[in-house]
């Protein structure tokens, strides 16, 4: 019996232990506790002239692209050990000789044949026969004529580089019988190298012929770079891309005189345009846009929604000329939720 009370005893007396202590503890009265405020990264605006960076991509290529082919008939006797593809070649080089033996035999004749007419003219003079005098001066003509083709033809025996080139395909060697108008080679002339880069409409208005312009490219591990000038901006849209072709050139590419460089043809570079800046502009970073090409604005802790004017659009940032003032403060961070009049904190972090 003992065994049993003894338990039911501890068990009232600590229920009655509990009681007395949550009687006696102190009423605690409730407060409002603030909740923080979300924080945002944001930027002043001080509108001014903002440069511009107009990024385009290319491939280089050669000013003047020429089929070389042979004016004469013959076969091939000799080559220029520098014509070869890829090798570069001077104005005026001998690429290749045809055999001019049937050529020197034409000039022979029609120089014998100005010498007949001549003596035919003589004769005729001292005959007094105006008929045959009149037919020997036409004779002498057509000799000189002869003689002028013939000299050409013998000339065009010599098959020679019309300009300074880079020698693109080699289509005849030695021993070859070709034809004339047969192509024998494929040249890229070399004095300059063109870029054309297709540019956006919007783009263009800011450049003109002053716009400075940087190419670039990765050659092995090595970043490379040359300097290039507007050559022209051409007057029609691409109407597959929608895009304005605008054509750079680079002076001497092979001349290490002139460039750091040499700059190969077929490269395919990237061209930095140095554009005309933007006046009364300010440049905000792309994450500042929502989606509807608008921007928060921070006043007071308070966020205000402000639709704004973007005129280029750059990698991971716009240029914008309308919609914001010098003192605003643009919000450039985002929230899970952002709305007009939310409530947030700025944050210098």
């Amino acid at each position: 019996m003992i065994k049993r009370i003894i338990p039911l005893g501890i068990v009232i007396v600590a229920t009655v232990a509990a009681m007395l202590m949550v009687a006696s503890r102190e009423t605690l009265s409730p407060r409002d506790e603030p909740q923080p405020l979300p924080q945002v990264r944001a930027i002043d605006i001080a509108l001014g002239d903002v440069p511009v960076t107009i990024i385009a991509h290319g491939t280089v290529s050669a000013r003047i692209e020429l089929e070389l082919a042979s004016e004469v008939t013959g076969r091939v006797e000799s080559v220029a050990p520098q014509f070869e593809s890829g090798e570069m070649v001077t104005s005026g080089t001998v690429l290749l000789k045809v055999d001019p033996t049937i050529y020197r035999l034409a000039l022979a004749e029609a120089k014998a044949a100005l010498a007949s007419a001549k003596n035919a003219l003589a004769d005729a003079t001292a005959l007094k026969r105006s008929a045959l005098m009149r037919e020997s001066e036409l004779n002498i003509e057509a000799a000189l004529q002869r003689i002028t083709k013939a000299e050409q033809d013998l000339a065009y025996t010599e098959i020679k580089a019309p300009f300074d080139a880079v020698v693109d395909e080699k289509l005849v060697d030695f021993g070859q019988f070709i034809s004339a108008g047969r192509t024998v080679a494929r040249l890229l002339s070399s004095d300059t190298a063109e870029v054309s880069l297709p540019v956006k409409s919007a783009d263009v208005g800011l450049i003109d012929a002053s716009s400075t312009v940087l190419l670039s490219a990765k050659i092995g591990e090595q970043q490379q770079q040359w300097n290039a000038r507007i050559l022209r901006i051409e007057s029609r849209v691409d109407q597959r891309t929608r895009v304005i072709p605008v054509v750079v050139e680079v002076n001497a590419p092979y001349e290490l005189s002139v460039n750091a460089h040499r700059l190969p043809l077929g490269l395919f570079v990237k061209a930095t345009i140095a554009g005309k800046p933007i006046s009364a502009a300010a440049r905000l970073p792309i994450s500042a846009l929502q989606a509807d090409d608008s921007v928060f604005v921070l006043s007071n802790n308070t966020l205000q929604r402000r639709k704004i004017e973007i005129v280029v659009r750059e990698g991971d940032s716009v240029i914008v000329n309308g919609g914001l003032e010098t003192g605003d403060v643009v919000v450039i961070s985002r929230l899970e939720v952002m709305f007009e009049g939310m409530k947030v904190e700025r944050s210098d972090v």
